[in-house]
């Protein structure tokens, strides 16, 4: 999987994971935090951002 496609499902997870916290009902601050270290903190999305923020993956004109 591409770098950018790694650091876009996790901002898709994240997102979702905040979507249902919004919903109406009953809350646990401490779950939605530990799910979003869970999602954001893993081994192959730090990596990506940490790659993609150093320029590599990034798309070049050939002429």
């Amino acid at each position: 999987m591409r770098d950018i496609d790694i650091i876009m499902k996790a901002m898709h997870d994240a997102q979702a994971l905040l979507g249902t916290y919004i919903e109406p009902g009953k809350r646990d601050p401490e779950a939605v935090l530990q799910s979003m270290l869970e999602i954001l903190d893993r081994e192959d999305v730090i990596a990506a951002q940490d790659r993609l923020s150093k320029g590599y993956g990034r798309l070049k004109v050939v002429q």
